[in-house]
């Protein structure tokens, strides 16, 4: 009997929908991705409602808080690339009820806050006595400074955060990181209305303000984090556990050891946005302001993007605990789908409507005639960022932080940002040329990041 036109061989991806399988890992990853999203997108708001209220004193002070952001995201990099490895393994060993090896992870991971501590705030430091070398306004460079010296004293309570809040959401407390961070928010934005302002007889702090209040409100979410950790009674079976002091720093070196890859494809990315970041500076503060607005809606969309890429990483975790290719493959594919089906709404604004919201953060009409470009490139790589983001985090979570960064690298500054600068200097475009470059860039990293992911899966 002849074959009928469906009896050739099914793609898997059709088999598991089919079967049942792939629908349920779907609603299961969005579950656990939507408090996550709604937890990152708190904390990304505190930026953006601080960039608001710095936008209300004027295109000097906002400038100010864009170029001293990026200083900061750079000193913070190693931090960052090292904490996101921690969700993996300790889903891994929560979802086995592996006391012991909770407890290693969990002192490596306070380990890793003392040795971040002492390599973040030289770093800062550094950055601050040598500011001059960006060539930025001088009223701009004044502020800078003073803001930085600042975060200095701020950095130990967002590294601690930083650290604690990957280890609840690996124990699946997704629900209360995000009332925290919500609750976080709150608090966070009513101290900078009463300090950048002056507000009740206060002191008038300008972007200073929003320095200070953020370590005081990372240190509030931190404490309500390590009670949390230690009274919950589910987990009970890692406190009564005991690990060795070998095996502790084994696997902080083994943090470190896959947190640098990790985070210098991290350093790769941020590096490239703020070395535009300066070279914008450079051509004049109305298109530095412009594009910080721009950089802080992207950075509301990409956090959402986040939320997803760490839930689909403890996802993995889980599907590792049971040595499970199908678990791996569909956890990944999970998020992904799931970040690009999130993307569709702020691209189609972003593309649709960027007036009306570059206008919701300054009045200078100067100023919102060239973010309102900028926004409409951005929503040109919002899908492409999204693929690229969790398809890197999936990498990350098997363990693959070498190649990525190299990729990085080759997208961003052999290809992006030569291109990008070409545009900009050579040709006019001014920031507009810098976003090109970015477009490309992701664009590049969205498709080898794939890949490369589904490649590896195949192999385990």
């Amino acid at each position: 009997m002849k074959n009928s036109p469906a009896s050739p061989k099914t793609h898997p991806f059709l088999r598991f929908w089919r079967g049942g399988l792939f629908r349920p890992e779907i609603k299961g990853t969005f579950r656990l991705a939507l408090p996550l999203m709604l937890g990152e997108l708190s904390s990304v708001l505190m930026g953006l409602t601080g960039t608001v209220m710095i936008g209300q004193l004027g295109e000097t002070a906002l400038a100010a808080y864009a170029v001293a952001s990026v200083l900061f995201v750079m000193s913070m990099l190693l931090i960052w690339g090292a904490v996101r490895m921690i969700p993996t393994p300790v889903a891994e060993a929560h979802e086995l009820r592996d006391g012991v090896r909770v407890r290693t992870l969990l002192h490596a991971g306070l380990w890793l806050i003392v040795i971040f501590v002492l390599v973040a705030s030289p770093l800062l430091w550094l950055g601050i006595q040598n500011f001059h070398a960006l060539k930025q306004d001088p009223e701009v460079t004044i502020l800078a400074v003073e803001y930085l010296k600042i975060m200095i004293y701020s950095l130990p309570a967002l590294i601690l955060f930083a650290v604690l809040v990957n280890f609840a959401d690996a124990f699946a407390y997704v629900r209360l990181t995000m009332v925290l961070s919500i609750g976080g928010l709150i608090l966070d934005v009513f101290l900078n209305w009463v300090f950048i302002f002056g507000k009740f007889g206060l002191p008038k702090m300008g972007i200073n303000a929003i320095a200070m209040n953020t370590g005081i409100a990372h240190l509030l979410m931190s404490l309500v984090l390590m009670v949390v950790i230690w009274g919950r009674k589910d987990l009970q079976y890692f406190r009564t556990c005991k690990t060795s002091l070998e095996a502790v720093w084994t696997q902080t070196q083994s943090f470190i050891r896959y947190g640098i890859p990790s985070a210098l494809q991290i350093m790769v990315e941020y590096a490239a946005f703020g070395a535009g970041a300066i070279l914008i500076g450079q051509i004049s503060k109305t298109e530095q302001a412009a594009h910080q607005i721009t950089i802080n809606l992207v950075s509301v969309t990409y956090v959402t993007v986040m939320g997803i890429s760490t839930a689909g990483m403890i996802r993995v975790g889980q599907a590792l605990a049971y040595k499970s290719r199908v678990r791996i493959w569909m956890a990944g594919v999970s998020a992904i789908g799931v970040a690009l089906l999130m993307m569709v709404l702020p691209t189609a604004a972003f593309l649709l409507f960027p007036g009306s919201i570059v206008a919701l953060y300054i009045e200078d009409q100067a100023v919102i005639s060239v973010a309102t470009t900028l926004v409409f490139f951005a929503g040109l790589f919002q899908i492409a960022d999204a693929a690229q983001a969790t398809s890197m985090a999936m990498l990350r979570s098997l363990n693959d932080v070498v190649w990525p960064s190299v990729i990085s690298f080759v997208a961003f500054w052999v290809i992006g940002l030569p291109f990008g600068y070409w545009l900009a200097v050579d040709l006019g475009w001014n920031a507009k040329g810098i976003w090109m470059g970015y477009l490309i860039a992701l664009i590049i990293q969205a498709v080898w990041f794939l890949r490369r992911f589904f490649r590896l899966v195949s192999r385990v």
